[in-house]
Parts: C-alpha cells; sequence; structure tokens
C-alpha cells in the first residue's frame, strides 16, 4: 500500500469510529435516525463535489481543494512558516500570491481547508467527508437539543435540521457554508440549554467560543444578525425570572427595547455594519450582482438607493423574494427548477403555519418563536437586498432555512397525517 492508501484507511476508520462512538450514547428513538442522516449528510457532500469538478468544471470548492493542499505542503516542507502564515499571510506574501482566493473569508476557510489536507493526503473525497460530518455533528447536536426541549416535534427538528434538501446540500463538503452552518447550530443549541437553565460545561462555552469565532470569520452576516437575537432572548429569560410579575404583560415591548440596544452596539464590531457603510455595502453588493448576472436570475427592485427610505420601499419585494423565489417560470436550468419546487413546498408551509401565529401568546415558548421570527425577517431582507442572485441566494440562506421550516411544520396537520404516531 502506498502512503496516501495508508492515510486514507486510517481517516475512514477515524470517521467510522467517532461515527459509532456518538451513535451507542444516543438513545433508542433517536438512534433510528442517526445513520440515514449521517449518510444523507456525507453523499450531500460528494455531490457537490461531482457537480462542481465534473459538471461546471470550476467553483470554490475547487479553489478551496486546490489552495489547501498548498497550505498543506507548506505545513509539511516549512511548519514554522506555516504557522506563521496560519497567524498572519502577510509573513509569508509570495506564497499568498499562489493562492487563487484572497479575500479574507476565503483565505481563512483555505487554512482550515489546508489543515483537512494535511489529514487526508490531499484527497478531494475524504477532506469533504470530513467537513460533512463535522457540519453532521452540530446539526445532530441542536437537533437532540430541541428533541429534548420539544418531544413532541422531534420529527419535525429532523425534518428541518438534518434532512432539508438545499440545507443538507450547501451545508455539505469542501465549501464554508459546511462550518458556518456548524458554527450557528451549535450557537443555538448553546442558546436553547441557557434559556431552559441547564447547565453548559466549560467545554461547551469554549465550543460556543470557537463557534462566534470562525462562523464571524466565515459568514459574519449570520453571526452579525444571530447574537443579538439570542443575546436579547436570553436577556428576557432572565428578566422573566425576577420578581417583576406586573411587568410581564409588556415583554415583548421590552424584548424590542433590548435588541435595538444590542443591534446598535453591533453595528461597530465589524465595518460593513457601521451605520455610515451598512446601507452602502448593501448597495454595492447588489451592483456588483446584477453587473455580473443574468436579467433572468436576479430579483430586481425600483430604484434600489443607499437610502433608508429605498430600503424600506424595496423591503417587502426582499422579502417575499428572499423566501420564496425563485418561481417555477423563472426557472432556468435543473438546479433552478429543484430550487424553485422546494420554494414552492416552503410556501405552502408558511400558508399552513399563519394561523397559529393568532395563538403565539399563549405558548411558553413564545420567546423563542419571536426570536426565530426576527432572525428570519432580519436575515432573509438583508441577503436579498444585497444578494439579488437567485443562485447565490439559496446557498447563501442556508443560516435561516433550517429554522424557518421548523417553524413552519410544527404543529402542521401534513406531519401529523404523514407521521400519526408524531401527534
Amino acid at each position: 500500500m502506498t502512503m496516501n492508501q495508508i492515510i486514507l484507511l486510517l481517516d475512514v476508520v477515524l470517521l467510522a469510529g467517532a461515527a459509532i462512538a456518538i451513535y451507542r450514547k444516543e438513545d433508542p428513538v433517536q438512534r433510528r435516525l442517526y445513520w440515514p442522516a449521517l449518510g444523507v449528510k456525507i453523499a450531500a457532500g460528494a455531490a457537490l463535489g461531482v457537480l462542481f469538478l465534473y459538471y461546471y468544471e470550476l467553483g470554490d470548492t475547487i479553489s478551496y481543494w486546490q489552495d489547501g493542499r498548498k497550505i498543506a505542503s507548506l505545513m509539511t516542507d516549512d511548519p514554522r512558516g506555516a504557522i506563521a502564515f496560519f497567524w498572519d499571510e502577510s509573513t509569508n506574501p509570495d506564497f499568498a500570491g499562489t493562492l487563487s482566493l484572497q479575500t479574507a473569508r476565503s483565505l481563512f476557510f483555505v487554512k482550515i481547508a489546508g489543515a483537512v489536507a494535511l489529514l487526508t493526503g490531499g484527497n478531494y473525497w475524504m477532506m469533504s467527508a470530513f467537513l460533512s460530518f463535522v457540519s453532521f455533528l452540530a446539526s445532530w447536536y441542536l437537533f437532540r437539543q430541541i428533541s429534548n426541549l420539544f418531544p413532541q416535534r422531534r420529527i419535525e427538528a429532523a425534518l428541518a435540521f438534518l434532512f432539508f434538501p438545499s440545507v443538507v446540500f450547501w451545508s455539505s463538503g469542501l465549501i464554508k457554508e459546511s462550518l458556518g452552518l456548524a458554527s450557528l447550530f451549535v450557537l443555538a443549541g448553546i442558546c436553547i440549554s441557557v434559556t431552559q437553565s441547564r447547565r453548559v460545561s466549560f467545554s461547551g462555552w469554549l465550543l460556543a467560543l470557537i463557534s462566534v469565532w470562525v462562523g464571524w470569520n466565515l459568514k459574519y452576516y449570520w453571526i452579525g444578525v444571530f447574537i443579538p437575537v439570542a443575546a436579547t432572548t436570553l436577556l428576557m429569560y432572565r428578566w422573566k425570572r425576577l420578581p417583576w410579575p406586573a411587568l410581564v404583560r409588556y415583554e415583548m415591548v421590552v424584548w424590542i427595547l433590548v435588541f435595538l440596544s444590542l443591534l446598535l452596539i453591533a453595528t461597530g464590531v465589524h465595518p460593513n455594519f457601521y451605520p455610515s457603510r451598512f446601507l452602502d455595502v448593501i448597495y454595492q453588493n447588489n451592483l456588483e450582482f446584477m453587473a455580473l448576472s443574468d436579467p433572468q436570475g436576479v430579483i430586481h427592485y425600483h430604484d434600489l438607493r443607499p437610502t433608508v427610505a429605498s430600503m424600506l420601499l424595496n423591503a417587502p419585494v426582499a422579502f417575499v423574494s428572499g423566501l420564496f423565489r425563485p418561481f417555477i417560470w423563472e426557472s432556468a436550468n435543473l438546479l433552478s427548477v429543484v430550487a424553485a419546487l422546494e420554494n414552492l413546498a416552503v410556501l405552502a408551509m408558511v400558508i399552513f403555519a399563519l394561523p397559529s401565529l393568532l395563538t403565539l401568546h399563549r405558548s411558553t415558548h413564545r420567546l423563542l418563536v419571536v426570536a426565530m421570527i426576527v432572525y428570519i425577517v432580519l436575515l432573509t431582507t438583508f441577503l436579498a437586498l444585497s444578494t439579488p442572485n437567485f443562485g447565490t441566494l439559496s446557498r447563501y440562506k442556508v443560516g435561516l432555512s433550517p429554522f424557518l421550516l421548523f417553524l413552519c411544520l410544527s404543529g402542521n396537520r401534513l406531519v401529523h397525517w404523514v407521521f400519526p404516531g408524531n401527534r
């Protein structure tokens, strides 16, 4: 056997051993979903590779693979130089110039891909499997947290976080969304634990910090919206435990005030969030996508400008388009047809779920529901305004789609009809 074959064999044993060890700790009910969910995740990462390697023959995943292998070679040939490069790529400008990806977020992921390439001998499929497995662990962790809080919603949680086609596909394999969504899911799971007064271990808090760091460097707009929403909700849960029963009726007003305060603080943590730049960044991103995209495959806004009035005027179109487009008649190829069919299904589920909002005030978990709704509305609107290309938007919105699907499926009669044991 060659050295590469030995490395691949060891990698397979490592992944299989880790998967089996986790499986043995699960309860019998959840075990039934474990292997199908893991298998779908690994297969989705491989399918993404096949699509871009053999059909499109270009794409970010190919660049991540090639650049990752270069970094793995640097780690082998010059470990000290590689460590310095990981800390600051300007320490080796000649090597940095050989990489095809140069933006900060792409370089961050390329460094991670380099470490994975070192462990896998640079084999694309094994690198994809490793990252898909990490992404699966995060989604499985959040699924377990939700299942423990809502045992009667286990099927809905599985459909939303483990088997939703576009989410599984665009968060698997050698792409930024694999780790970006993993970070988001870990943070969401820890937030659920805190709201239920469960003890979070030191390792759990450490993992949360790592998730913020990784998520911020890969998908700062997901984290930038999620953290204020989550922090507001956690503060509200703490506030509700204080002896102020007369003020509970105003919890939504307090939630909004706290959220706006935290959102104002968040505008100072990233240049693209600065109030003076935020609207201009959205506008410039929109212009860039419009210039590079087919006119038939984008959202067209009414005289979009970097002003508050213009953004508010176009926000309803952005929100609806971000959730439900492309429509069937707007589909131009197989992938867009699949996306359109999925969007149609989501639209139907949203319509069926609307009546349940009338009973939201009676729910003991209404703060969590409000948090998800606010997160979905804000992120959908901002993403659609800045990223009008339907194809790119389908990939970017995986950071909100599973939360939307879980809300829509919860209590849905169709789910009860298909899964009668889940009443």
